[in-house]
């Protein structure tokens, strides 16, 4: 779970941003889980704002940021996996720090980099509670291995660290060379992050698993397929059932659909863009209640009906335990449920600034708006920004 992120110089985020996902520990939130002892996390981040004002961004750079971690680099003149930096600053360091439970256990990771190369990156952990270096890494020189320091509870030995220098080039991660090279056992805690990484987060553009795949995949295993079925039945999509067919050269998804006069099948083809983008949405789902995953969801629900978006975040919050799902939408109506209404630090706003052209986030119980007001109506009416400002829609023959 992640517990803390912030961000500067990437993409239309040019000052720090940050996002906090602690909360109270308030027995009656049953929006947040309890990772460690006395530490509450929320599981539930929402982002409205108005098209192009950076909402995804931020989603991007938390993504990015485990990204850096888990994926290397094979030649030295590649560019660090990174999204651009702030166009006005491009020239200076991005910086990004994310701090987060795997495990059991809290991970503190920041970085700073350009285009070209990783200039500092530290990685803290709290075994015991209490921190102790994981690594740390400098930039020294173009032609030059970096420095590297691996804390002494980590248990590195001289030539286990020796392969780690010859082989992390400066444009990737220490932790991602885990994926390059075979290291011995004394790289236990490495393997350990790297491949917690690589299983329980999930970023903004998906696993890229097509859905001819997905659904061969979920029809092998019985109790994913009931939990599909299940759903596309109370989602109304008269869908009953589906099966995989292959007919020798490549697999055909075909639908049960049912009517009053009987069954009839229907190939992939013939469904709703909202019913194939449920049909991916129910992947992530069932992953999360069935394990601890962290999903950053783009437009979630844009092509699904309201109340069957708000079923799907209620499913998640009652079935999950220690997952988190992320996610932008435009849909303002959340905002009236009482779940979201009366757990504000689930909710931020995000505005691009009209002298800057950056994108600034709040969440919402930082807005000094007293708890019986509501905040559909306040952000309805503009009141937070985060809303485009259209003006008469009479734009003919205007000065």
């Amino acid at each position: 779970m992640i517990r803390e992120f912030w961000t500067e110089n990437y993409l239309s985020i040019r000052e720090r941003q940050t996002m906090n996902f602690e909360t109270d520990g308030d027995d009656e939130n049953w929006m947040s889980a309890e990772i460690s002892k006395g530490v509450h996390l929320g599981r539930v981040g929402i982002i409205f704002g108005a098209n192009a004002s950076g909402k995804s961004n931020m989603l991007k750079a938390m993504q990015n940021a485990f990204e850096l971690m888990f994926i290397d680099r094979k030649d030295r003149n590649e560019r660090v996996h990174s999204e651009m930096p702030f166009a006005l600053i491009k020239n200076q360091p991005t910086k990004m720090f994310v701090s987060f439970y795997a495990d059991g256990i809290r991970y503190d990771y920041m970085i700073s980099y350009l285009e070209s190369h990783i200039i500092r990156e530290e990685l803290n952990y709290y075994p015991n509670k209490s921190k102790s270096l994981f690594y740390e890494r400098e930039f020294a020189g173009e032609d030059r291995q970096c420095e590297i320091k691996f804390g002494t509870s980590i248990g590195i030995k001289a030539k286990t660290l020796r392969v780690l220098k010859e082989h992390t080039l400066n444009n990737h991660s220490v932790l991602s060379t885990y994926g390059k090279v075979s290291l011995p056992e004394d790289a236990c805690k490495i393997a350990a992050l790297y491949n917690w990484i690589k299983s329980h987060v999930h970023g903004v553009s998906n696993d890229g698993e097509s859905l001819v795949s997905l659904l061969k995949e979920v029809s092998q295993d019985e109790k994913k397929k009931e939990f599909f079925i299940q759903m596309l039945k109370k989602a109304d999509f008269n869908i009953s059932n589906f099966s995989v067919i292959s007919d020798g050269v490549e697999n055909h998804v075909e639908f049960v659909n049912t009517s009053d006069e009987g069954n009839f099948m229907l190939p992939l083809s013939t469904q709703s863009a909202g019913t194939i983008k449920y049909l991916v949405d129910l992947n992530y789902l069932y992953n999360a209640i069935t394990g601890d995953h962290i999903y950053m969801l783009d437009e979630l629900g844009e092509d699904l009906h309201y109340d069957l978006l708000l079923y799907y975040i209620q499913v998640f919050l009652a079935n999950s335990c220690q997952s988190q799902l992320f996610f932008t939408t435009q849909e303002m109506t959340l905002l009236s449920e009482d779940q979201f209404n009366e757990n504000r630090q689930s909710v931020w706003f995000v505005e691009k600034s009209s002298e800057t052209a950056a994108s600034e986030y709040t969440r919402a119980d930082k807005l000094g708006l007293r708890r019986e007001h509501s905040l559909y109506n306040s952000y309805r009416i503009g009141r937070f920004g985060s809303k485009p400002v259209l003006g008469s829609p009479f734009i003919l023959n205007q000065e």
